[in-house]
């Protein structure tokens, strides 16, 4: 009799600018997730030797499914905060591997998202009746992935950018002037720049500068620690001005995908404060759209509290490639 694990069909992996997260699909079951920490790697190549390593499989899985917070293309993938670039015919000839995909992270996590069901997310806003219609995703991690899911009665249809390098969105003087400091240091102000965990560090310091205080550097960590246990007024009016930004983003997303299905909120800041997020801004920012206003407000909103939910979509993939 064989051992399962020489027949297991398809390694996954969602690889991020912080953790590189790997899963065995086998039939219909996604296997438990194990994480690696990206920067005690020196390429995906390095990370994905680590995983099968610890996985303990006896024969290469013909099927490789691999999602990367960068530009994708059939052929390559580049990490804009790592720099590592991961090339489909590397992973073939280095691991021999029969079919490869190379993926966007926000398009697996897309994919996936027509799978979502009410235990595996959260609303923020109105409790809006839901249609067919697009369904889009926001992100905000180490970086800011967007992505959008049409479905279709067969299979779904992602679309996927890079939308988290169009320049950020303000709606008030207060915003404009955070900008046009960050303006000072990175010339092209992205939407990445005020909406990822680095992001949320430069509204901070930028706040702080723009109110004359002489803040001490900390992490996003420690600045949403602060502003949630209310021991810091400056990360507190940080956190808000972050959600603002977000749903003034989040709503340029919805309408340029034309997401009546929808929006998510993924990446790995948010689930950290939901209560914080539904009590803020963020739903009022998104909607705020002058005479498309009555149109946002009909989109519901969501935060995904799903682990690891890009898994779903990941596994779509795979079993597309038989």
């Amino acid at each position: 009799m064989s051992d399962p694990k020489d027949e297991v069909p398809a390694i996954l992996a969602d690889i991020g600018g912080t953790n590189a997260r790997f899963a065995l699909l086998e039939g219909n079951r996604i296997g438990d997730v194990l994480r690696l920490n990206v920067a005690d790697h020196g390429s995906a190549y390095d990370a994905l030797t680590t995983a099968l390593d610890q996985f303990g499989i006896q024969k290469t899985p013909p099927s490789a499914v691999l999602a990367f917070a960068g530009p994708v293309s059939p052929d390559c993938a580049f990490m804009t905060n790592t720099g590592w670039e991961t090339r489909r015919e590397d992973l073939t000839r280095r691991f021999g591997f029969t079919n490869v995909q190379l993926m966007n992270d926000y398009a697996a996590l897309a994919l996936g998202l027509d799978q979502l069901t009410e235990q595996d997310r959260r609303r923020i806003g109105p409790d809006l009746r839901t249609s067919r219609g697009t369904l889009a995703v926001v992100g905000p991690g180490s970086g800011l992935g967007v992505a959008a899911l049409i479905p279709t009665p067969s299979q779904g249809f992602v679309l996927v950018g890079e939308g988290g390098h169009t320049t950020v969105p303000t709606t008030n003087k207060l915003e404009s002037d955070l900008v046009a400091i960050l303006r000072d240091r990175f010339t092209h102000v992205s939407a990445e720049r005020v909406l990822s965990g680095p992001g949320l560090v430069n509204i901070h310091t930028a706040l702080g500068r723009l109110e004359g205080l002489q803040a001490e550097p900390i992490s996003a960590a420690e600045i949403t620690r602060h502003g949630l246990d209310g021991s810091d007024a400056l990360c507190h009016r940080a956190l808000e001005n972050f959600c603002s930004f977000l749903g003034s983003f989040a709503g340029n997303m919805a309408l340029s995908y034309g997401a009546q299905g929808g929006v998510y909120l993924g990446g790995g800041i948010l689930p950290r404060f939901p209560e914080f997020l539904e009590a803020s801004r963020f739903r009022d920012c998104f909607e705020n759209k002058g005479r498309l206003s009555s149109y946002l407000s009909q989109i519901p909103t969501w935060l995904i509290t799903r682990p690891d939910a890009a898994f779903a979509g990941l596994a779509v993939a795979a079993r597309q490639l038989d």
